[in-house]
C-alpha cells in the first residue's frame, strides 16, 4: 500500500549546501527508506537557491523535489510558510500526501492549518526535533528565546508524534513544556514522542576509508559548527592554545562546514588548519585523524561526532552532555574494563578537558585498537538502512490514525464505479469527474484515499497519484 510522505527541508545557513547536516541527515534518511520499501514516495520541498544540490543528493524516482523559496534558519527558516506559493508549486490536483513529516516543529501548526483546513484533507503530521534550543540570549532580556520555545511546543502539540533524536533531548523538552502545560496536556506529548537517532551512512564512511598517516604531529580534528553553542569558540580561544602552550607535537584540523568567518587573531596559530572541504575530502579527513573533540553542552545529538567515531576516530566527549546515551550501545559488548576504561579516558568535565586531551596524544596507540571495535558497532548499530525500520514504523503509525470514508458514501462509491469502468484512474481525474477541487472543504479527500488504497493499487513510482485495480 503506497504511503506518500510530505517534507519541508531544514537547513542552517545556506553559505554551504553540500556540507549541510540537514542535508545528509534528509537525504541519508529518505534514501534508506526508499531502499527499505517500494510502497513510499517522499515529496521535498527543497530551497530554490540550492535547487541542483538537493536535487543531486536526493535523485532516485520516489523521491520528488519541489523548489521553493525556502529561507535557512538563522533567516527566519524555521518559521517560514508560505501557502500561496505551496498551492502553486505543489499541485494537489496531481499529487498525494498521506503523512507531513515536519524536521520543523514550529511549521507543523501552518502546514495543518493549510491542509486540513484550508485544503480538503485530514493529515497527520509527524515532528522531529534535531534540537530544542533553551539557551538564554546572552543580553539584559534573559526571555527573548520564549517566543521560540513555544512556537515547537506548540506545532508538538499538534503533531501525531514527535520524533526525537535522543531520550536526552526528550527529557529537556518535557522540563521545558512543564513551565506551561498542565498535566493532561505533558502526558499527552510524553505519549506522542519517539525516539529516533539519526543514522549513520555507512557506505559513504567506507568509501572514503584511508589508512592512519604517519606524521610527525598527532592530528585533532574539530568537525562541529563554528557557533558558540557548540562550544567550539572556547577550544579555539582557550583549551587549544593551553594545550599548546605544554606541548608542540599536535595539529588541528578545523573543518567549518558552514564557512563561518572567523578573526585572524583566532586562525593564525602555528598549530591550526581551518578548511571547508568536499564531502569526499571530509569523510577522508575523519579517517585520516586520530582524536575528535566533542565539547557540545546545548545541544542533544551530535552526527558529526558519530561519523568520526564511525571513521575509528577516538572522541574526547562533554560528560555533561548526551553522549553517555550515544555511547552507550557501542560499548554493551566490551568487557568491564574497556567500558571503565572509556568512561575515564573518552569524557571530560569543563576544567579536565586539557589533561585529558593530552593522556590521550601520550596514548594513541592504545586508543587506536579500542576504537576499532567502538567504531565497528557504530557502523552496525548506527547503520542507516537498520534505523529505517524504526522510522518506517513510525509513518506508518502516523498513517494509521486517518479516518477512512464509509464504503457506502455516495461520492466513494461513484469512485468505485469511476475505476471499475476504466481500470485506472488518476486524483486529477477523479477530482474533475466528482467535480471537485482541491481547495473544498466539504469533504476530506484524505478519507476518500485510504478507503480507495485498499481495494485499489497506488503507483507509488510515480509523483502523481493514480489508482488501478490489482490484476
Amino acid at each position: 500500500m503506497a504511503l506518500r510522505i510530505l517534507t519541508q527541508i531544514n537547513y542552517s545557513a545556506g553559505e554551504n549546501p553540500d556540507g549541510d547536516s540537514g542535508l545528509h541527515f534528509i537525504s541519508t534518511l529518505l534514501l534508506s527508506l526508499v531502499q527499505l520499501d517500494q510502497d513510499l514516495h517522499f515529496y521535498v520541498l527543497v530551497p530554490t537557491k540550492h535547487q541542483a544540490v538537493w536535487a543531486a543528493a536526493l535523485s532516485h524516482p520516489r523521491i520528488t523535489p519541489v523548489a521553493v523559496d525556502l529561507l535557512p534558519r538563522l533567516h527566519g527558516g524555521d518559521f517560514r510558510f508560505d501557502p500561496a506559493e505551496l498551492i502553486r508549486k505543489f499541485d494537489l490536483r496531481r499529487f498525494d500526501v498521506d503523512v507531513l513529516f515536519l524536521n520543523q516543529p514550529e511549521t507543523a501548526p501552518a502546514f495543518l492549518q493549510f491542509f486540513n483546513r484550508q485544503t480538503f484533507h485530514n493529515l497527520p503530521a509527524v515532528s522531529y526535533v534535531h534540537w530544542f534550543d533553551t539557551r538564554r540570549p546572552s543580553t539584559p532580556k534573559q526571555l527573548l528565546h520564549r517566543p521560540a520555545l513555544l512556537g515547537a511546543l506548540s506545532g508538538m502539540m499538534v503533531s501525531t508524534l514527535v520524533g526525537c533524536n535522543s531520550i536526552y533531548g526528550r527529557d529537556l523538552i518535557l522540563k521545558q513544556a512543564g513551565q506551561w502545560f498542565n498535566e493532561a496536556s505533558m502526558t499527552s506529548l510524553n505519549e506522542r514522542f519517539r525516539i529516533l537517532p539519526p543514522a549513520v551512512d555507512v557506505e559513504e564512511i567506507m568509501r572514503g576509508q584511508t589508512a592512519k598517516r604517519r606524521r610527525r604531529s598527532k592530528q585533532i580534528l574539530v568537525n562541529h559548527r563554528l557557533l558558540k553553542y557548540t562550544g567550539v569558540r572556547t577550544l579555539l580561544t582557550d583549551t587549544l592554545p593551553s594545550l599548546w602552550a605544554r606541548r608542540q607535537d599536535f595539529s588541528v584540523l578545523i573543518t567549518n562546514p558552514t564557512r563561518v568567518r572567523l578573526p585572524r587573531t583566532l586562525t593564525d596559530m602555528p598549530w591550526l588548519t581551518v578548511k571547508t572541504l568536499e564531502r569526499s575530502e571530509y569523510i577522508k579527513s575523519l579517517w585520516e585523524s586520530d582524536i575528535v573533540v566533542a565539547p557540545h553542552r546545548n545541544t542533544h545529538w551530535s552526527m558529526s561526532t558519530l561519523e568520526a567515531i564511525s571513521a575509528e576516530c577516538t572522541p574526547l566527549m562533554n560528560r555533561e552532555s548526551f553522549f553517555q546515551e550515544m555511547i552507550e550501545p557501542l560499548t554493551r559488548s566490551l568487557s568491564d574494563r574497556e567500558k571503565e576504561y572509556i568512561q575515564e579516558r573518552w569524557f571530560f568535565y569543563r576544567g579536565s578537558i586539557i589533561s585529558q586531551l593530552s593522556t590521550l596524544l601520550d596514548n594513541l596507540d592504545k586508543e587506536r585498537s579500542l576504537i576499532k571495535k567502538v567504531a565497528k558497532h557504530a557502523r552496525s548499530i548506527y547503520e542507516s538502512n537498520r534505523l529505517a525500520h524504526t522510522w518506517r514504523q513510525v509513518f506508518q503509525e502516523a498513517e494509521s490514525e486517518i479516518p477512512m470514508i464509509g464504503e457506502s458514501n455516495p461520492s466513494m462509491c461513484k469512485i468505485v464505479e469511476m475505476l471499475e469502468k476504466e481500470q485506472m484512474v488518476s486524483k486529477c481525474q477523479i477530482l474533475r469527474h466528482l467535480r471537485w477541487a482541491p481547495k473544498q472543504r466539504a469533504l476530506s479527500w484524505t478519507a476518500f484515499r485510504k478507503q480507495l488504497k485498499s481495494i485499489a493499487v497506488d503507483d507509488s513510482s510515480r509523483p502523481e497519484a493514480t489508482f488501478a485495480l490489482p490484476r
